[in-house]
């Protein structure tokens, strides 16, 4: 079990220093859109606070889990929509976190509006390497794993995001120049086992559909685009059930099938849950990941109901 173990975070340790350092994968960003494009900040027309939490890829020890906490609103006469966004992120002995500020600012069409998204921040890399062991029975240290890494990181990224009542579609760039930042900070820092940043870029589109007057369909499709990994596409189909209850579908290419709900269990808290089942080899080893999100909507406005949206 050590050498599977062993040899399953040593791929992912390389991984990590030829292809990228991952961002967080996520199930919900069909019910939260804010966590691949800061443009989407503001679009839902109130304040909104939205807390997530994700285990991946249970009975894998040392396997991710990502905590994340947003939180946007209009401001200025819905012109411009403002956040904040933290994140924190464990896999084996690599943890990530982060924080960062967010701005978006709209441009009114006569048939929907055009969003344009900044988000800036800092991030914490830290690689525990020596707390790697030699071999099962032993506490001697891998002499490839004596050095622990730690760095901090600004993290830049950025937008666009057009939608309508019934269209959406996005386009954004996340760890905007990411590599060339590290390079310039830590310039002597090259090493297999080291973190190695790249820039993530994800388009997506939906769209809403009436089945009848109380069922719509939003199908949807995401791809997400990584430098030295293989393009990823991501098929979505989500009912919405009087306007109280989501259900939906999702194939992600060469990884998994999901299964998404979201429940709304008053105007303005929203419970979502999804059960992710992997499709390639790591089926053999996991049950599956699952991942929760709470959202609460303030309402300060007397008497004003919350606008049900569906993206």
């Amino acid at each position: 079990m050590i050498k599977k173990l062993a040899i399953f975070f040593l791929f992912l340790s390389f991984s990590a220093g030829v292809s990228a350092q991952q961002d967080p994968m996520y199930s919900q960003y069909v019910f939260n859109g804010l966590l691949i494009n800061p443009a989407y900040a503001g679009s839902r027309e109130v304040l909104s606070a939205t807390a997530l939490y994700r285990n991946q890829w249970v009975n894998i020890p040392g396997a991710p889990k990502t905590g994340n906490f947003s939180l946007d609103t209009p401001v200025k006469n819905q012109k411009v929509g403002i956040g904040l966004n933290m994140i924190f992120d464990k896999i084996g002995v690599t943890s990530h976190s982060g924080i960062y500020g967010i701005y978006s600012y709209k441009v009114n069409f006569a048939e929907g509006i055009l969003s344009f998204g900044l988000q800036a921040g800092i991030d914490f890399y830290n690689s525990n390497n020596s707390q790697v062991q030699y071999s099962e029975n032993s506490s001697q240290i891998d002499p490839a794993f004596v050095s622990d890494y730690h760095k901090v990181l600004p993290n830049f990224s950025v937008g666009m995001y057009y939608h309508n009542e019934r269209f959406y579609a996005g386009l954004s760039s996340m760890n905007l120049l990411g590599q060339a930042i590290q390079n310039e900070i830590y310039p002597n820092m090259a090493n297999d086992l080291n973190i190695n940043i790249v820039s993530h870029y994800y388009m997506n589109a939906g769209y809403l559909l009436d089945v009848n007057k109380d069922i719509q369909l939003q199908p949807s499709l995401l791809l997400k685009f990584v430098p030295g990994a293989p393009v990823e596409a991501d098929f979505n189909a989500v009912f919405m059930f009087f306007d109280l209850l989501s259900l939906g579908v999702s194939y992600r290419t060469s990884a998994s099938i999901d299964v998404l709900t979201q429940v709304k269990i008053s105007k303005q808290l929203s419970l979502g849950y999804s059960y992710e089942y992997s499709t390639n080899e790591l089926s053999n080893f996991t049950s599956g990941s699952h991942e929760i999100m709470l959202r609460y909507q303030f309402d300060f406005s007397k008497g004003k109901i919350v606008t049900p949206r569906f993206f």
